[in-house]
C-alpha cells in the first residue's frame, strides 16, 4: 500500500472537521466530573490530556475542558497555584469552577494569592468547603484572595460547607454577589452576635438554594435575603426538634426537595408557598408503615398539597440487619396504605406524575434463586398494591434491596419496577 493510499484510508487527525472534533471532546469531558482522576487510570481527564498531545488544534479544544476545574487541596496548594501563577497565567482565562479546601496546619497563605486568584475573570462557580470557616479566620491573603474571586464578573454558583456566620449573618450577606443564580449552604454554625441587625439584600438572580444542616438563626430571620425569582428550595434537616421553612422564602416557589428522617418534626410549610415539584428523600430505621405515614403527614401540611404536579419519595430503610429478618418487605397492607394516600392527592385533579422508589440496606447472604423468588413476590405485590394508579398511568414505582461493597458502595441485588407507559406524541 502506498502512502497515498494510507492516507486515504487512514485520515489523519487534522482531516477530521473541527466540529466532529470539538463534538467529540466535549463528550469525553462531560464525564470529568464523575470522580478524582488520581483514583482512576481509566478516568476522562486522561483520554483529554492525550488527546490534547495529537495536534495544535487538538490541544486548542482540549485546553478549555482540562483547565475547566481547579481543584486546590491540601496536599497541592502551594505546587498547583505556584505553577498557574508564575508559570501559566495564561492558563487562568479557562477556569470556569474553583473547589478549595484548606488546612492551616499544612498549608501556607503566600502573599501572591489574591493576584493570582484575581485572574479568574471567567469564573462560574466557587466552592469553599471543609477548612475554611470564615473570612475573618483565615489568613490575610487567602481572605483577600476568596474576595477576589467572588468578585468575579461572571459567578454564577457559591457552595459554602462548614462555615459559621455572626447570628445576623451580615458577614454571609457581604460575601454574596449580585449575579448569584445558585447558592449552596452545608454545616453553617452561628459563631459570634453582632451589635446591630443588617439590612436586607436583594437578589434577583438567585434561582436555586440549598440548605443542608444550616443549623444558624437566619432560618428564623422574617426578612434576610430577598430572592424574588427563587425557584428551586433543597433543605435537608436531621435534628429531632421543631424547623421551619425560613420566612423570607418566596411564595412562587416551583420546587421543593427535603431530605429528612422521621424522628425529625415535619416542617412548618408557612401558609403561602405551592410548589408545583415536590421531593421527599426519608431514610431511617424504622417500620415501613411509620415511613409512610411521615410522608402522608408531610405533604398533608403543605398550604396547598392540590398544587404539586409532580411527585418523587425516595425511602431508603435500614432498620433491617439480614435478609432473614422479618418484615423486610412491605405487606400488603402497607403498600396499599401508602397507595391510598397517593390516588387520593391524585384525584385531587393537579398531581400528574409519581415516582416511588423504597430501597432497603440489608447485609444478604440469599442466593440469586432465593432472590429471583422474592423479586417476582414483590413485582405482583406492586402490581395489585397500585393498580389504581398504575391503570391511569401517573406512577413509577421501584423497590430494591442493596448491600455495601468492600469498596463502601451500594449494590444493588434485588430489583424490580413497573414504569409509566411511554405517551404518543403527534
Amino acid at each position: 500500500m502506498t502512502e497515498t493510499e494510507r492516507k486515504h484510508l487512514c485520515p489523519q487527525p487534522e482531516e477530521f472537521p473541527v466540529e466532529l472534533i470539538a463534538e467529540i471532546i466535549a463528550i469525553v469531558a462531560d464525564g470529568t466530573q464523575e470522580c478524582n482522576p488520581k483514583n482512576d487510570e481509566n478516568h476522562p481527564f486522561w483520554t483529554l490530556t492525550a488527546s490534547s498531545l495529537v495536534s495544535r488544534r487538538w490541544n486548542t479544544i482540549c485546553r478549555p475542558h482540562i483547565f475547566h476545574t481547579l481543584s486546590i487541596s491540601t496536599e497541592n496548594t502551594t505546587a498547583l497555584l505556584s505553577f498557574l501563577h508564575f508559570d501559566a497565567p495564561h492558563l487562568s482565562e479557562y477556569i470556569r469552577t474553583v473547589h478549595l479546601w484548606w488546612n492551616d496546619d499544612s498549608c501556607t497563605a503566600l502573599a501572591w494569592f489574591p493576584e493570582c486568584f484575581a485572574r479568574l475573570k471567567n469564573l462560574r462557580a466557587l466552592h469553599l468547603e471543609n477548612g475554611i470557616s470564615s473570612l475573618s479566620m483565615a489568613p490575610a491573603p487567602l481572605s483577600a484572595g476568596i474576595v477576589s474571586m467572588l468578585a468575579a464578573p461572571r459567578l454564577c454558583k457559591l457552595v459554602l460547607n462548614g462555615w459559621g456566620f455572626a447570628s445576623d449573618a451580615s458577614d454571609l450577606l457581604s460575601m454574596l454577589p449580585a449575579t448569584l443564580e445558585e447558592l449552596k449552604l452545608e454545616d453553617i454554625m452561628e459563631t459570634h452576635v453582632p451589635e446591630k441587625a443588617p439590612p436586607t439584600v436583594r437578589f434577583d438572580a438567585l434561582r436555586s438554594l440549598e440548605l443542608l444542616d444550616v443549623f444558624h438563626p437566619m432560618l428564623g430571620f422574617k426578612s434576610f435575603i430577598d430572592c424574588p425569582n427563587l425557584e428551586c428550595l433543597t433543605a435537608r434537616w436531621y435534628r429531632y426538634e421543631p424547623w421551619s421553612l425560613p420566612p423570607w422564602i418566596p411564595d412562587g416557589l416551583s420546587e421543593l426537595e427535603l431530605y429528612v428522617v422521621p424522628e425529625c418534626n415535619i416542617p412548618d410549610f408557612g401558609g403561602a408557598i405551592r410548589p408545583s415539584v415536590l421531593t421527599i428523600d426519608l431514610s431511617g430505621d424504622i417500620s415501613y408503615l411509620e415511613l409512610f405515614a411521615w410522608i402522608k403527614n408531610c405533604i398533608d401540611s403543605l398550604p396547598f398539597p392540590d398544587s404539586v404536579q409532580s411527585l418523587t419519595i425516595n425511602v431508603t430503610n435500614s432498620h433491617f440487619v439480614d435478609d432473614h429478618s422479618e418484615g423486610l418487605y412491605p405487606t400488603p397492607l402497607e403498600y396499599e396504605e401508602i397507595s391510598r394516600f397517593l390516588y387520593k392527592l391524585y384525584e385531587q385533579g393537579g398531581l400528574e406524575g409519581i415516582t416511588l422508589s423504597i430501597t432497603m440496606d440489608v447485609d444478604s447472604g440469599a442466593s440469586d434463586a432465593e432472590l429471583d423468588m422474592d423479586e417476582a413476590r414483590e413485582l405482583a405485590k406492586l402490581e395489585t398494591s397500585f393498580a389504581a394508579l398504575l391503570e391511569d398511568n401517573v406512577l413509577d414505582v421501584e423497590f430494591q434491596l442493596q448491600r455495601w461493597n468492600a469498596d463502601g458502595m451500594p449494590e444493588p441485588i434485588m430489583h424490580c419496577n413497573i414504569e409509566r407507559a411511554e405517551m404518543a406524541t403527534d
